[in-house]
């Protein structure tokens, strides 16, 4: 069989259908780009909005309605977590409790609806994908990528609550896929800036951190992992063939049928090894349908697109990829995506403000019962807030000034310190933390605050695994709007008992 070849237009190379079909683009901006037009028009798998596309819901909503009118069958998707990792609220950081949050909580109904307020939101942004929830089981505090993305450690409680969250994205049209297959939480490496290598008895990983993904055949797609585990196969899981019949070993005795999507292939776990023109090949050979290409702002998604799409085709015409096997994993694609555009349409959406206001109302409900106080007031208005947390946060992104935006909302003089004077001078010294048992960058910027301030309050935003052991603290369990507020309203609170 011949696949369909479209010249595009003003350029010398040529759009492979098949090879098109399995990628997933990224581009930098909230519009369309000119380059991307042909590959929309000539079949293109799907794109996944990153924040530079949705510096608010509208114009997230305006973009992937404009995306959908060139290429109405195109699947548009997106990470968006709630909690930590926000792309539709990038800005702001997330009105949603983190799952971490939920975890703690264990209420699967609340879990539920919490899922429904999010999928209404990206119903209202014209979105058919979510790449949630996290199925990953945190067994490692030092964790940096996962963390409070995490249900918790116990493989039931993530196993019900990502049910719950899956149940709620699907009542309002959105599918949901379920990562980092096999687990990503037993590591203390971060797979944007290295390969984790997960060193765990084969019988331990089954037992602490496959038992989630029996959720796998009720998802509409399972993102694989970078990860090297070598008591299960060799390679990465993303791009090794022993990940697929691993997938349909713990589906069940009808295997998995969903879509395989990869992590980002622009993280540093393969990025430089195997490298961009080896890893989409070697994933079309693990099985995989679509290839998250990485976000536009690591890479031009132009090139990116580009190099993928030659690979792909140059490895067809070596006779290293069978033909038949691509046309049938870009086939299989297209028939899920048809499904997951059809179910995305038929339930109505509400407006971007309606769905905001009800994350902002279940957000608050939600945090408020999470976060957790130990001999933490706030005394007098002068606030000053020391950023402890040395190590950037991968999947999260930039941190915008959520605590000081909070503590000012409610009337607080607060401000970010910038020396030791603000600290010393403030009437509550507050440090936000993350990692500091095993950063050491971290846990120095805390150890001097403490050393100044004996009584400064520790905001811890990890889990709690992770959390200082400090006089005064409180656990806020996730870095966004919803959790710090929350925090800051526990410690007002704690001052008028």
């Amino acid at each position: 069989m011949i696949a369909r070849r479209v010249r595009d237009a003003g350029s010398a190379s040529a759009w492979d259908a098949d090879a098109l079909g399995v990628l997933l683009a990224s581009f930098e901006g909230p519009e369309v780009p000119a380059w991307l037009g042909a590959p929309l028009r000539e079949g293109l798998g799907g794109v996944v909005l990153f924040g530079s596309n949705t510096p608010d819901p509208a114009a997230c909503r305006d973009l992937a309605r404009s995306l959908h009118a060139i290429a109405p069958d195109l699947l548009v998707a997106i990470d968006e977590e709630g909690g930590d990792v926000t792309r539709l609220q990038a800005r702001t950081g997330s009105s949603l409790p983190t799952a971490c949050a939920l975890g703690r909580i264990d209420d699967v109904d609340l879990t539920r609806r919490v899922g429904r307020t999010l999928g209404d939101l990206l119903a209202a942004c014209d979105v058919d994908l979510d790449l949630a929830p996290v199925l990953d089981v945190s067994t490692d505090p030092r964790n940096p990528v996962i963390g409070t993305r995490s249900f918790g450690d116990d493989p039931d409680l993530v196993s019900r609550h990502a049910r719950a969250l899956t149940s709620g994205l699907r009542e309002a049209g959105v599918g949901a896929c379920g990562k980092h297959f096999p687990g990503h939480g037993a590591t203390h490496v971060d797979s944007h800036t290295a390969l984790p290598r997960i060193d765990l008895p084969a019988d331990e990983l089954r037992r602490e951190h496959l038992e989630p993904w029996a959720l796998a055949p009720w998802l509409d797609a399972v993102m694989t992992g970078h990860l090297l585990v070598p008591a299960l196969g060799e390679g990465p899981a993303s791009i090794s063939p022993w990940s697929r019949p691993l997938l349909d070993e713990v589906s069940g005795s009808g295997g998995y049928s969903g879509l395989v999507v990869t992590d980002a292939l622009d993280m540093a776990a393969v990025a430089a090894d195997p490298g961009p023109l080896e890893a989409p090949v070697r994933a079309i050979e693990a099985g995989a349908h679509l290839l998250c290409l990485g976000r536009a702002g690591s890479r031009d998604g132009q090139e990116m697109l580009r190099e993928a799409h030659g690979a792909i085709t140059g490895a067809v015409a070596s006779g290293r990829l069978d033909r038949e096997v691509l046309h049938r994993r870009a086939v299989e694609a297209r028939r899920d995506v048809r499904f997951l555009r059809t179910r995305r349409t038929a339930v109505p959406a509400p407006s971007c403000e309606e769905a905001l206001e009800g994350a902002r109302r279940i957000g608050a409900l939600a945090a408020a019962r999470a976060v957790e106080l130990r001999r933490a007031v706030l005394v007098g208005p002068r606030v000053s807030v020391v950023d402890a947390r040395a190590r950037p946060d991968h999947a999260a992104g930039p941190r915008p000034e959520v605590l000081v935006s909070e503590l000012r909302s409610r009337g607080y003089d607060a401000a970010a310190a910038h020396d030791a004077h603000d600290v010393a001078t403030a009437d509550t010294a507050l440090v936000l933390t993350r990692l500091p048992r095993a950063d050491a960058d971290e846990a120095r910027a805390l150890a001097a605050v403490l050393a100044d301030r004996p009584d400064a309050i520790v905001v811890h935003t990890g889990v709690p695994g992770a959390a200082p052991d400090c006089e005064r603290r409180v656990l806020a369990l996730g870095g966004g709007p919803a959790m710090l507020g929350a925090a800051v309203d526990a410690m007002i609170r704690a001052g008028t008992r």
